[in-house]
């Protein structure tokens, strides 16, 4: 017979009860210190247990009933485990873990300055703002995650300072923590499902650019030379930067490879990234060039199969950094575009396209999931611009129009002028000669066509401007008469 009796035990200091559920599973749970309050709690659950076999209680309300009691600390870090389990990198696991843990920390009244470690800050340093951080959150609940407390915290975190696409990240990683409660039962909603983001195209901090094929070349060649920053050598860093604009690898994808993931002994030599490591999830199999191909070959001569293929520092954009300024070339120029690694992938995609293959092919080649995606990374430069707008046929005509020839020009030779004789008729009886065989006159129309100083014919002064003509010139219906039959 089954036991469904509730029994207790201390672990420590701490009383233990264990109750039998409506599945018929005994799971163990927390009570308290003290031993009677902590029977009575396993009373409780009895009861609990006893309504939802009546049907007087849903269980999946008395569940998030008891998730509503959690500290968030507890479900940000069940999410976490979540993330890793379904396939998430661990590096966007723990930057989504970080962003929703500040932004938490921020309903419940925490100040940026207190829990936001800058970017140089030392790993003690951003070990104690995290502890920090988890001091207040454990006070917070899913209650505390309100749809108008967040944007609030939102737009502190945009007046701070922080650009609208960084507000944007944290919007989604606390939106994404919120739709997993909701779909694991905690919540009966997501709640946070209104709250809205920013139009970062007002905000654009951080827009980037591509370098013409000579100053790419000069960046390599000056890496090439460069002196060994943070474990990465001159000729490394010049080798992974033609590798990111060969393939268009990420900075992280490329940290990610080791020997083993080149094919260097095939007709066409490749590198591959596992699909752990890659933003789509998918395996990447790239091709090299035959160059590049050769020059890996000589480099990992002597290197482990299974370490990294490149010692990269932290911070890509850094190590770019020192080898613009060894080849002349400013991070950011004139327009306040700037060149970091991810610049590199922008290169590849425009290299790409630049040399006539199909939209399609670029896209392969960039792994990008739309056509619209790839577009973005395409970035000619004015150079580019230059030669494309100047490898255009010319399409002048031979001879110029009537339309292009100056109205008060009484000498074109588009609208030739005949003498006119004493009391002719000035109404247009023929049509106008054609202007390409037309000779020019040999003397001055006006003289003959009676022009006077002011340029109005004499005999036409009586008259009155024709109809439906705005602006009456005599001096172009002078010119339009002269040819007379």
């Amino acid at each position: 017979m089954e036991n469904r009796m509730a029994s207790i035990r201390k672990r420590g200091a701490v009383w233990y009860f264990t109750v039998t559920d409506a599945d018929g599973k005994r799971p163990e749970r927390r009570g308290c210190k003290d031993k009677r309050i902590t029977e009575q709690m396993a009373t409780v659950a009895e009861m609990e247990v006893a309504k939802i076999r009546a049907g007087l209680i849903d269980p999946r309300e008395l569940n998030r009933q008891r998730q509503a009691e959690r500290s968030l600390v507890e479900h940000l870090s069940d999410w976490h485990s979540r993330m890793i389990a379904s396939g998430a990198t661990a590096k966007h696991a723990a930057q989504s873990l970080e962003q929703s843990r500040r932004v938490a920390a921020m309903v419940k009244g925490a100040s940026l300055s207190e829990i936001d470690p800058p970017h140089t800050a030392k790993k003690a340093d951003r070990e104690r703002l995290s502890t920090v951080t988890t001091r207040w959150l454990k006070s917070a609940r899913f209650a505390d995650l309100r749809a108008d407390a967040v944007q609030s915290a939102l737009a502190d975190l945009r007046d701070s300072g922080r650009s609208l696409a960084t507000c944007n990240h944290h919007r989604t990683s606390i939106r994404a923590f919120s739709r997993w409660a909701w779909t694991d039962g905690r919540l009966a909603d997501d709640a946070l499902v209104a709250v809205t983001g920013f139009n970062s195209n007002t905000d654009r901090r951080h827009d980037r650019r591509t370098l013409s094929d000579d100053d790419l070349l000069k960046l390599i060649e000056a890496a090439n030379r460069g002196r060994t920053f943070q474990g990465m050598t001159g000729p490394a860093r010049a080798l992974c930067y033609r590798l990111a604009v060969a393939t268009g690898l990420r900075f992280s994808e490329i940290a990610s490879t080791t020997p083993s993931s080149l094919a260097l002994d095939r007709q066409s030599p490749s590198i591959t990234v596992a699909a752990g490591y890659t933003k789509n999830g998918d395996a990447a199999n790239l091709p090299l060039p035959p160059d590049l191909a050769a020059d890996f070959a000589a480099f990992v001569v002597g290197k482990l199969e299974d370490k990294p293929l490149f010692a990269l520092p932290d911070r890509g954009a850094d190590m770019v950094r020192i080898d613009l300024e060894a080849a002349g070339l400013p991070y950011k120029d004139q327009a306040g575009l700037v060149f970091d690694f991810h610049s590199l992938r922008c290169q590849c995609a425009t290299l790409a396209d630049a040399a006539g293959n199909s939209p399609g092919v670029v896209q392969r080649l960039m792994r990008h999931a739309t056509p619209g995606l790839t577009s973005r990374y395409t970035r000619p430069t004015n150079e580019a611009l230059r030669n494309a707008a100047t490898a255009f046929p010319s399409f002048r005509p031979t001879q110029p129009s009537p339309a292009q020839v100056p109205i008060g020009d009484p000498f074109a030779v588009s609208l030739p002028c005949a003498p006119v004789s004493a009391g002719q008729s000035l109404a247009l009886n023929d049509t106008i000669c054609d202007p390409i065989k037309a000779e020019p006159p040999s003397h001055n129309p006006l003289e003959d066509c009676n022009i006077g100083s002011l340029g109005q014919s004499e005999s036409l002064s009586d008259q009155s401007a024709p109809r439906r003509t705005r602006t009456y010139n005599p001096l172009i219906k002078s010119q339009l008469l002269c040819q007379l039959s």
